[in-house]
């Protein structure tokens, strides 16, 4: 009897109570509870993590693009030991003041460029807004140095224009050393940034000084490398023959009388002593003869 009474009171208290049972149903066990809440947490942190890297590839590719856009003077360091493509005070200077336009073409086959050349060169397209530079392939464009040079050009040189144009050799940028023990040529040295200032100076210069070399009376060449440094210092050389032109001519900077084997005439030695005393500069210079330089010797003891 008391089984049966028991049997139906709980009957009764089910059909009473139907969210008791219901709860009951419902309730888990704490493991379970557990494995649930990590994976609801895995699901919000896993979410986190992706909006923060969605976020820092968003920053990244920002940041990407505002370097990219940036002048390579704030985005490259020249570790180079000689600091090859960097370009000193006196260069930046230089471009501040420049006022007229310089387009400074490269020449060479796309794929060829030396890396050095072209840092250097992007240094003086930053450094001013009136320096252009622009490369020009020789197999795209074969008549294009034609129009500067009758000259064959080597890849890698610069042809700077203004007013005026110059041609830059890739040979004088390096400058370079003759093993004659083994005839094999040592480079030495790199002139790039001074044969570029040259070559600007050059191209926008209104008036370049003009130095006359006297000629007719078996002078010496001059040396090669002191042609060279006269002619990078945008100084114009010029033979002179004083028996045609009969008076050193206005525009002379300086007149070069270098070792003459045989005496000038007397009209040439009046026209030198003219010029001198006219506020004239020379460079003279003498070397063993054994002609008679009276003439010669007379303008050197004009001035004791």
């Amino acid at each position: 009897m008391k089984f049966t009474e028991k049997l139906k009171a709980k009957k009764a208290d089910k059909i009473e109570n139907p969210a008791k049972e219901t709860a009951k149903k419902e309730k888990k066990p704490l493991k379970q509870k557990i494995k649930d809440s990590m994976n609801k947490k895995y699901i919000k942190n896993g979410s986190y993590s992706v909006v923060i890297s969605a976020v820092f590839i968003v920053i990244v590719l920002v940041v990407n693009m505002i370097v990219g856009s940036l002048p390579s003077k704030y985005t490259e360091v020249d570790v180079s030991a000689q600091k090859l493509y960097s370009i000193t005070d006196d260069t930046k200077n230089f471009l501040k003041k420049l006022d007229k336009d310089v387009t400074i073409y490269q020449v060479v086959q796309s794929g060829s460029e030396d890396e050095t050349i072209k840092k250097l060169l992007e240094k003086y397209e930053e450094g001013s807004d009136h320096i252009k530079v622009e490369q020009k392939d020789p197999v795209v464009n074969p008549k294009f140095t034609s129009e500067y040079t009758s000259d064959d050009v080597a890849a890698n040189s610069l042809i700077v224009c203004g007013d005026r144009s110059k041609v830059v050799n890739y040979s004088s940028i390096y400058e370079s050393s003759i093993d004659y023990n083994t005839y094999q040529s040592t480079t030495t040295g790199f002139d790039g940034e001074g044969q570029i200032d040259s070559a600007i100076s050059y191209v926008t210069s209104e008036d370049l000084p003009v130095l006359y070399t006297l000629d007719g009376h078996g002078e010496k060449d001059l040396d090669s490398t002191l042609q060279e440094d006269i002619q990078k210092a945008n100084i114009d050389i010029k033979s002179l023959n004083l028996i045609t032109e009969e008076s050193v001519p206005d525009d002379a900077a300086c007149l070069l009388i270098n070792a003459p084997t045989s005496d000038i005439s007397e009209s040439e030695k009046d026209a030198i002593i003219d010029y001198l005393e006219n506020g004239g500069k020379a460079m003279i210079f003498s070397d063993y003869t054994e002609e008679s330089m009276d003439n010669f010797d007379a303008v050197l003891k004009n001035y004791g």
